[in-house]
């Protein structure tokens, strides 16, 4: 577990949510983006609903290591979906977004409640009936959904933890989201998974009994990493945006009037109440509680009601790291005083577009690849759901199309909020004996059929292929002969009809 989520390990003695007959069904997925090398940490898009003050991150060693392959799973490699604040929830199923290598990688799936596992499903290769039941390659650029029901017992720990593991065989296995459906306690609180906005505070600012607080100054948000009981001040963790803050570490004080008049009470989402114990001293639930606060320009000037213990100041030391903790000093720069207002909401799609209308395809080809366009381009809930009307001909999972007969299917994708629509006809017709894979709806064929002679030839370019898909000589020769190439298949779009 990261060092930097130790602030979540503090609850783990807190009330644990009863197992009760949930009422509370929710779903809620999380998109692996990117690694980021700046912060050392995976960036998650998420959507749907999860418990009240949870928290979520990813691992992944080998993704961390090289960068740009960040959600690539070799074999004897593992990635983890850490889920925190999760008590007396019960996963339902959990479905894994993912691809492989042409042939070649292998998937395992563990489920932990803490250090006690509560699923293991061992290695089995992706393009088994195992797993997904065909390989599907990175080089598509898509992603097909494995769908696991658990029914798993509500989680009683802090941490539940979805692990991928690839095998010990060769080859790799690619995760881009988990999707988890689950029941939550009776009477659980729900809420979107992005960050909150907060707005500063300054001098023609009011404080209201009730407004949660979080202390600020030069990209650095106050947090309790290591325990103020050791330090006695307040750790910092690296803020970039105060519009979207979602890090957990970031303490956030509900703001109370104190029983000194003119005083305040700041306690955080711990129930700790922040306190002073001697000069320069912090402290939680011991010493002085109560503090006086004075919004301004250059920052909140927040006093110990006992004057002597000093004001909260934010240090930054050239040969150390920066905190907030009580100076008498007055040279340290003040922090700002941020108010959390509204939680952001994920970014629905408004139109769905494939680019074409229709697509033909022999049946050789196997399958089909349709990566429709999505707008807005900042659109953070990317869930669609794709249906097929002939199955007989062509079904379809994550935009990969199987084609199963000659006839004509409408493949139609739908946003998750059932907000945009949009459908694509494939028409797939008899066999040419060459095997390809099509690219998206949107590609121009790029070869097509002739006779010459008494021959059925497909040109592509300058080169002459025959109906089996191999390469002829020159067409200045009389014959067409195959090469010493013989059952050497090219990769072509879809071919024109005669």
């Amino acid at each position: 577990m990261n060092t930097k989520k130790l602030a979540y390990r503090i609850i783990a003695t807190a009330v644990v949510c009863v197992a009760t007959l949930s009422i509370n069904a929710a779903e809620v997925v999380y998109r692996i983006v990117e690694y980021n090398k700046t912060i050392g940490d995976f960036t998650l898009a998420a959507s749907g609903s999860v418990p009240h003050n949870s928290w979520a991150y990813f691992e992944n060693d080998f993704g961390a290591t090289t960068g740009n392959r960040y959600n690539q799973i070799p074999r004897n490699r593992k990635a983890s979906l850490v889920l925190q604040g999760w008590q007396g929830c019960r996963i339902k199923n959990i479905t894994l977004s993912m691809c492989s290598n042409n042939k070649e990688g292998e998937a395992a799936l563990v489920v932990a409640d803490g250090e006690t596992t509560v699923y293991t499903e061992a290695a089995a290769e992706f393009g088994s009936d195992k797993w997904f039941g065909r390989w599907v390659s990175k080089d598509l650029g898509v992603y097909v959904d494995v769908t696991r029901q658990l029914d798993l017992a509500a989680f009683t720990s802090d941490e539940a933890v979805i692990t991928v593991k690839g095998g010990t065989a060769k080859g790799s296995v690619y995760l881009d989201a988990i999707t988890i459906e689950y029941d939550a306690p009776e009477g659980a609180s729900l809420e979107s998974p992005l960050g909150w906005s907060y707005e500063k505070l300054e001098a023609k600012g009011t404080l209201n009994e009730g407004d949660q607080l979080m202390i600020f100054r030069n990209g650095c948000a106050a947090a309790d990493i290591d325990g103020m009981e050791k330090s006695q001040y307040l750790d910092v963790v690296a803020l970039a945006n105060t519009t979207d803050v979602s890090d957990p570490d970031v303490l956030r004080f509900k703001l109370a009037k104190g029983e000194t008049a003119g005083c305040w009470t700041l306690t955080d989402q711990f129930g700790r109440r922040l306190g002073a114990t001697a000069k320069g001293k912090l402290a939680w639930n011991a010493g002085d509680t109560q503090w006086k606060i004075e919004l301004g320009y250059g920052g909140a000037t927040i006093t110990s009601a006992t004057a002597a213990y000093g004001t909260l100041r934010f240090n930054e030391p050239e040969s150390s790291y920066a905190r907030f903790g009580l100076y008498t000093s007055k040279t340290l720069l003040l922090p700002f005083l941020y108010r959390r207002t509204t939680q952001q909401q994920p970014v629905a799609i408004s139109s769905i577009d494939f680019g074409a209308s229709e697509q033909s395809a022999s049946i050789d080809q196997s399958v089909l690849v349709l990566r429709p366009e999505l707008k807005p381009s900042k659109v953070t809930d990317r869930r669609l759901v794709w249906t097929t009307d002939n199955a007989d001909v062509a079904t379809v999972n994550g935009g990969l199309v199987m084609l199963n007969g000659v006839g004509e299917a409408t493949i139609t994708a739908t946003s998750h909020d059932g907000g945009a629509k949009a459908s694509i006809l494939i028409k797939v017709t008899a066999s040419t004996g060459i095997s390809t894979i099509v690219a998206p709806a949107t590609a121009t064929p790029a070869a097509r059929k002739v006779i010459e002679g008494n021959r059925v030839v497909i040109i592509k370019g300058d080169h002459r292929y025959s109906l089996d898909g191999r390469q002829q000589r020159s067409h200045h020769h009389r014959h067409f002969h195959p090469t010493a190439r013989a059952g050497h298949h090219i990769g072509v779009q879809p071919l024109l009809r005669l």
